[in-house]
C-alpha cells in the first residue's frame, strides 16, 4: 500500500504552488526614463508616418505618428545584445533589419511582414556582422548587405543571401555603407572602413573609387542624388565628399567645421531636393543650396547624431546617442525631444526619498545626457535633477535630510535643498583633493557620510564639508557598503580582498570573514534580523546569519550566476535578487532558504542590473534591465497605483528638496519633451 503524503508536506507543496502563482501573476511594464541611444531610423514608404527605430541592444520601436511617440514592438526583434544598425522598408511595407553582435563576432539579417511584430531570420546570413543594407529602387526584392566579411546580395527580399565580393579580400571588407543605382540594380556602391568600391555587374568585378577622397576615410554613408544617380555623396570620418561622375572622382564638401566633420548620417529632403542634412558628432547641419553652404541646426553641440529621417511632410527626426529622438516640424529651426514610449537608458542605481515623494535613479553609460533623474512616482514622469554632472557616469546614489549624493567616476557630488547645480565635495587624501571613483555611498544618522573609493573609505561628520580616510586602500578595491537597519552604527564593507565591519559608524574598521572567491556586487542586512546578511556576487548569493563570521551559499531555486542587485522587504523575510548573466528576478519569503523566479513577461531584457523596492509600498518592485530602461512589477495581480509615490528606506524629503517637475515635459540637453502634431 502506498504511504500517504503527510499533511505538513501537502501544506508546504500547496504553499509553494500558491507562491508561484502569486509571483507569476501580472507582468512587468516599462516606466522610463525616456531617451537613450538610437542606432537607426527608417521610414515606411507605404505609410510615411510609420517610422522604425533600432537600438544597440536589439530593441525595435515603431512610431505610427511621424515620431511623435513610440511603442516597443512585442515580441519584436528576437535577439537581445544585437546592434540594429541597418533598417530598410520595401514599398509594400516589408521590414528588413541588419544586425551585429555587440559582444561577439556574429550577426545577420531578419525579415518582418507584420510591421515588426515578428521576424524570420535569414539563415544564409547567420553569423555575419551586418552593418548596412540597401534595397534596389527598381526591384525592391533585390537587396544588398554590407558586413565585416564583405558584400552579400538577395533576390527574395532578404530571406536568402549569397556572397558577391571575393571571400577573404584584404580591402573589400568592413563594409559600413551600401547604395544601389535606381536605374540598374547591378550597379552597387559600398563604403568600407578604408575607402569606397563599385561594381557594375552585380559583384562579378569590383573597382576601388577613391580619387580625390582623403586617404583612409571610414565611409559611413553613401547617398545617390534623386535628381541624378551619377551624383553621389559619401560621408566619412573625414567629412563629406561629392562625386558627379558615378564615384570616379571625389571633391570635398566645405562649410562644416573640422571639429564637426565626422558625419555618421546623411539625408536628402523629400520635398526640396537641393536641401541636405548632415548628422555629425557635433549636431545636425543643414544646407539649402545644394551643399554649397551649411548652417548648424541643433544648438547643443553635445548631440551625437547616429541616424536621420526626413519625412515627406517636412518633419525631421534625429536619432542620437543618449538624448534619444529629436523632432523638428519647421525645417530644423526648432527642436523638441520626442521620446514618449522610448526608453533605453541604463539605470545604475535606484533610491527613494524619505516621505515617498520622489524616486531617484542614476544613469550610467551616458556622460552627456545621463546624470540623476527624478520622478514623483515609480511610473514617472521623469526630469533631470540639477545640472553639473555632464561628462560623468553615476556609479552610486544616496539621499540625506537636505541633499542628494551622487558618486561618479570622477568624484562625489551633492545637490542641496535650494540648489539647481551639483557641487563636488572635497575628498582630500594625503593633503591633496582627489576625484576618485565612488563605488558606493552610505548615509548614517547625524548625518555621517561614508564614500567607498579606490583610495579608501572617506568619512564626513559635517555633511561633506570635510573628510578623513578611516580605512586605507590596502583593504582592496571597494565595491559595496551596507548599514544595519537595526543598528545604524554597524556598517559592512565588501572589497575585492575581503570583508570589513565597523561598529562605530565607520570611524574604525576590523577585517571579518567574507565569501571566498567571490566578487561582491551588492550587500544587504535584513531588517529585524540584526545578524542576517545577503551578498550578491558574481558566482551567486551568499548568506551569513552571524554578521559575517560564517557563510552559506544561496538557497534552493537560485542559480549560481552573476547576481548584481538586492532589494529587501521591510518584513525582514522577503527579498529579491537580480541575475545579470542568465537573467531574471528571484524572490524569497523565508529569508533566503528558497527562491522563486518572477515572470519575465513584459521585460525588454531579463538581464537585470539593479532593483528598487519602496518599503511603504512593497508590492511594487522596480528593475533596471540591460535594455528598455526601468520596469515595474506589481506583485498582487494587476493592481496599479498611478498616483502613488514610492517611499524610501531613508533619505531626503522631496518637499524640502523641491524636486518637483512639470508632469508634461522632460528636458534633455536643452530640448523639451514637446512636439508638433503630425500632418494628416
Amino acid at each position: 500500500m502506498r504511504p500517504r503524503n503527510p499533511p505538513s508536506l501537502l501544506i508546504a507543496s500547496l504553499g509553494i504552488l500558491l507562491l508561484t502563482a502569486t509571483v507569476r501573476a501580472g507582468q512587468w511594464i516599462p516606466v522610463g526614463p525616456p531617451g537613450g541611444d538610437v542606432r537607426s531610423l527608417a521610414v515606411d514608404p507605404l505609410d510615411p508616418q510609420r517610422v522604425y527605430l533600432g537600438t544597440a541592444e536589439g530593441m525595435l520601436y515603431r512610431s505610427d505618428v511621424g515620431g511623435l511617440d513610440w511603442q516597443r514592438l512585442q515580441p519584436g526583434f528576437p535577439r537581445r545584445g544585437q546592434s540594429l544598425d541597418a533598417i530598410v522598408v520595401s514599398p509594400v511595407g516589408t521590414l528588413l533589419v541588419g544586425f551585429w553582435d555587440v559582444r561577439g563576432q556574429g550577426g545577420g539579417a531578419a525579415v518582418s511582414t507584420d510591421q515588426g511584430r515578428t521576424f524570420t531570420l535569414a539563415t544564409s546570413l547567420e553569423g555575419e556582422s551586418v552593418r548596412s543594407l540597401a534595397l534596389a529602387p527598381s526591384d525592391p526584392r533585390r537587396a544588398v548587405a554590407g558586413a565585416l566579411s564583405g558584400v552579400f546580395a538577395s533576390r527574395d527580399g532578404g530571406l536568402s543571401w549569397r556572397r558577391i565580393s571575393p571571400e577573404g579580400h584584404p580591402e573589400l571588407r568592413n563594409v559600413e555603407s551600401v547604395a544601389i543605382d535606381p536605374r540598374d540594380p547591378r550597379v552597387i556602391y559600398v563604403g568600407t572602413w578604408h575607402l569606397p568600391w563599385k561594381t557594375s555587374d552585380g559583384g562579378a568585378t569590383w573597382t576601388p573609387l577613391h580619387a580625390g577622397m582623403v586617404a583612409d576615410s571610414d565611409v559611413f554613408t553613401l547617398t545617390l542624388d534623386r535628381r541624378d544617380p551619377q551624383r553621389i555623396f559619401a560621408t566619412a570620418c573625414t567629412g563629406i565628399h561629392r562625386s558627379t561622375d558615378g564615384a570616379l572622382h571625389w571633391t570635398r564638401v566645405r562649410g562644416i567645421p573640422l571639429s564637426s566633420q565626422r558625419t555618421r548620417a546623411f539625408a536628402q529632403d523629400q520635398l526640396h531636393p537641393d536641401s541636405f542634412y548632415a548628422g555629425t558628432t557635433e549636431g545636425l547641419w543643414i544646407s539649402d543650396d545644394d551643399t554649397r553652404t551649411w548652417r548648424v541646426a541643433t544648438t547643443a553641440r553635445d548631440i551625437v547624431v547616429n541616424a536621420l529621417a526626413a519625412l515627406p511632410d517636412g518633419t525631421l527626426l534625429v536619432g542620437s546617442e543618449g538624448a534619444g529622438v529629436l523632432r523638428s516640424c519647421d525645417h530644423g529651426r526648432t527642436w523638441a525631444a520626442s521620446n514618449s514610449g522610448f526608453s533605453e537608458r541604463f539605470v545604475s542605481r535606484i533610491v527613494f526619498d524619505s516621505v515617498g515623494q520622489r524616486v531617484l535613479v542614476g544613469v550610467r553609460g551616458d556622460r552627456s545626457h545621463g546624470g540623476v533623474l527624478a520622478a514623483p512616482t515609480s511610473r514617472g514622469p521623469w526630469t533631470q535633477l540639477g545640472v553639473g554632472l555632464a561628462g560623468r557616469e553615476i556609479l552610486s546614489l544616496a539621499t540625506a535630510e537636505a541633499f542628494v549624493l551622487a558618486g561618479t567616476d570622477e568624484g562625489l557630488f551633492t545637490l542641496h535643498l535650494a540648489d539647481a547645480v551639483w557641487r563636488r565635495l572635497p575628498l582630500v587624501h594625503n593633503g591633496q583633493e582627489t576625484q576618485p571613483r565612488v563605488a558606493d555611498i552610505a548615509v548614517l544618522p547625524g548625518p555621517v557620510l561614508l564614500a567607498a573609493t579606490p583610495q579608501g573609505i572617506f568619512r564626513s561628520r559635517d555633511a561633506g564639508q570635510s573628510w578623513q580616510v578611516t580605512l586605507a586602500a590596502q583593504a582592496g578595491p571597494m565595491s559595496a557598503l551596507a548599514v544595519s537597519p537595526e543598528d545604524p552604527t554597524v556598517v559592512l564593507l565588501a572589497t575585492r580582498l575581503g570583508f570589513w565591519m565597523s561598529a562605530d559608524a565607520g570611524s574604525t574598521w576590523r577585517a571579518t570573514t567574507g565569501p571566498k572567491d567571490a566578487q561582491v556586487n551588492a550587500v544587504a542586512v535584513l531588517p529585524g534580523e540584526r545578524h542576517l546578511i545577503f551578498v550578491a556576487a558574481n558566482n551567486g548569493l551568499y548568506l551569513s546569519a552571524d554578521l559575517g563570521r560564517s557563510w552559506t551559499r544561496g538557497g534552493w531555486g537560485l542559480p549560481r550566476s552573476d547576481l548584481t542587485g538586492i532589494a529587501v522587504h521591510p518584513d525582514g523575510r522577503t527579498a529579491y535578487v537580480s541575475d545579470f548573466k542568465w537573467g531574471g528576478v528571484y524572490r524569497t519569503e523565508d529569508r533566503g532558504q528558497t527562491w522563486t523566479k518572477l515572470t519575465d513577461s513584459g521585460l525588454a531584457s531579463d538581464r537585470i542590473w539593479t532593483l528598487g523596492l519602496a518599503p511603504a509600498w512593497p508590492d511594487e518592485i522596480l528593475a533596471a534591465s540591460l535594455a528598455g530602461g526601468l520596469h515595474l512589477f506589481t506583485l498582487r495581480g494587476e493592481r496599479s497605483a498611478p498616483d502613488r509615490a514610492a517611499v524610501p528606506s531613508g533619505g531626503v524629503s522631496a518637499n524640502r528638496l523641491d524636486l518637483r517637475a512639470s508632469p508634461a515635459r522632460v528636458r534633455v540637453s536643452g530640448f523639451e519633451q514637446t512636439g508638433c502634431i503630425p500632418h494628416q
